[in-house]
C-alpha cells in the first residue's frame, strides 16, 4: 500500500501512454479549384499523449505542448528549424495584439462574431469497428459594418464519437490531469479571435472549447462542410458565371453582407451585364447553404496504449532554434 501511494506521487508513473492517427481528405469545394498551387492531397497526422505532454506529428512538422513546463515547441521538418514559446509569452503576445487591434478599430463599425452550437442527435452506428454516437457541431462566423450584417462562413461538422476505442480511458485521464493546469485552450481562447480583439469571437471560441471538452468519446469520423451563405457560381450573390474565373476575397466576404465589396460591407455600383451570356452549368460547389468552400472527411485509427518513446517529444538533433514568425512581425 505504501509503495502504491508513493508511486502515485511520481509524475507520469502508472499513467499509460496513448496515441492515434488521423487522415483528412478534401473531397470537393472551391478550395479544390482555386489556384493554390496544387490539388489538395490527403494529410495524415499522428497524435501522442504521455504524462503531461502531447504532440501532433506530420511529415512536415511537429508540435509539442508540455503542460508541466508550460511550453510550446513547433518543429519545421523541411527547414530543420524549431521555435519555442512559453504559455506566459503567448498570453502576453495575444494581449498586446488584441490591444493593438482594438486601437486600430476605434471609431469603426466593422465587427466579427461567432456562434457555436453542439447537438447530440441520439443516433448511433458502427464506425471503423467501434460503436459511435453522432454529434453535430455548427459554427457560424458573422460580419457587420454597422448597417448590414450577415453570415460570412458556416461550418457544419457531422462528427461520430466513440468511447469504445482502445485507450479512451487513458485519453480521458490525460485531460482530467490538466484541470489544474493552464491548457492551451485556456490561454484566453483561440489566438486568432484574441488578435482580432472581437468580443463576439472570443465568447464564441470559449463556448466551443467548453462544449468540445464535454463531448464524450473520440471523433472516429468527422464530415465537415464549409459554406459561404449568399454566394454561388451561377451569377448571384457576388459569384461569377464563368467557372474558370476565381472569385476574389472581396466577392466572398461581400456575399455575407448582401453584395460585392468596394469597402467592407459597401455595395459597389453594379456593372452592366455583357450583351450575351452563356448560362452556367450546374456545379457541385453550389448548395442550398450557398457556395461550398470545402467538404472534407477525417477518420481516426491506430489507437494504441503502447509505450511512446521520448524521441516523439524531442527536437531532432542538429535542428537550429529560430525566433517565432509571430515575434518577428511584432518587431517590424
Amino acid at each position: 500500500m505504501r509503495t502504491f501511494a508513493i508511486a502515485l506521487m511520481i509524475p507520469g508513473l502508472l499513467l499509460a501512454d496513448f496515441r492515434y492517427d488521423q487522415t483528412t481528405r478534401i473531397t470537393k469545394g472551391m478550395v479544390t479549384k482555386m489556384a493554390f498551387g496544387k490539388k489538395p492531397e490527403p494529410t495524415s497526422t499522428s497524435h501522442y499523449f504521455k504524462g503531461s505532454r502531447m504532440a501532433t506529428v506530420s511529415k512536415d512538422s511537429k508540435t509539442i505542448i508540455d503542460f508541466d513546463k508550460q511550453l510550446f515547441t513547433t518543429v519545421n521538418m523541411e527547414k530543420q528549424q524549431y521555435w519555442q514559446m512559453t504559455f506566459e509569452e503567448m498570453r502576453q503576445m495575444m494581449a498586446d495584439l488584441q490591444a493593438e487591434m482594438k486601437d486600430a478599430s476605434k471609431g469603426k463599425d466593422a465587427s466579427v462574431n461567432m456562434k457555436f452550437d453542439a447537438k447530440a442527435t441520439g443516433m448511433e452506428k458502427e464506425v471503423g469497428g467501434f460503436q459511435a454516437k453522432q454529434v453535430i457541431f455548427t459554427i457560424e462566423t458573422g460580419a457587420s459594418d454597422g448597417k448590414q450584417s450577415g453570415t460570412m462562413m458556416k461550418m457544419v461538422n457531422d462528427s461520430w464519437h466513440s468511447e469504445a476505442v482502445p485507450g479512451y480511458s487513458e485519453y480521458k485521464a490525460f485531460y482530467e490531469r490538466l484541470k489544474d493546469k493552464a491548457s492551451w485552450l485556456g490561454l484566453g481562447g483561440n489566438p486568432m479571435a484574441q488578435m482580432g480583439g472581437q468580443p463576439g469571437m472570443v465568447e464564441g471560441m470559449k463556448k466551443m472549447a467548453e462544449e468540445m471538452q464535454k463531448t464524450p468519446g473520440i471523433a472516429v469520423l468527422t464530415i465537415s462542410r464549409m459554406t459561404m451563405p449568399g454566394m454561388n457560381l451561377s451569377g448571384g450573390g457576388g459569384g461569377n458565371s464563368d467557372q474558370s474565373v476565381k472569385p476574389t476575397m472581396g466577392d466572398l466576404v461581400g456575399g455575407a453582407l448582401g453584395g460585392r465589396l468596394g469597402g467592407f460591407g459597401r455595395r459597389k455600383k453594379e456593372e452592366p451585364a455583357p450583351a450575351k451570356q452563356t448560362p452556367a452549368p450546374a456545379v457541385e460547389n453550389n448548395s442550398g447553404d450557398g457556395m461550398l468552400m470545402m467538404e472534407s472527411f477525417s477518420d481516426s485509427s491506430g489507437f494504441s496504449t503502447a509505450t511512446i518513446g521520448e524521441d516523439v517529444f524531442a527536437v531532432p538533433a542538429g535542428f537550429s532554434k529560430v525566433e517565432p514568425e509571430m515575434s518577428k512581425r511584432r518587431k517590424r
